[in-house]
């Protein structure tokens, strides 16, 4: 698990800044943990969205 995972699942992170992380760390990542973090970042950025 990388550090945007991890900071993420302790709510310690938000999306923004998993965002930029991401664009970052991206180019050191195994294509497949890319592909999770990314669905992982855009599903929270949808519960961020339907927040009242």
């Amino acid at each position: 698990m990388c550090l945007i995972c991890v900071e993420l699942a302790k709510s310690k992170m938000t999306t923004k800044e998993a965002r930029q992380a991401f664009r970052e760390m991206r180019e050191g990542m195994d294509r497949a943990h890319v592909g999770e973090v990314e669905a992982k970042i855009a599903e929270l950025e949808r519960q961020d969205e339907n927040k009242p």
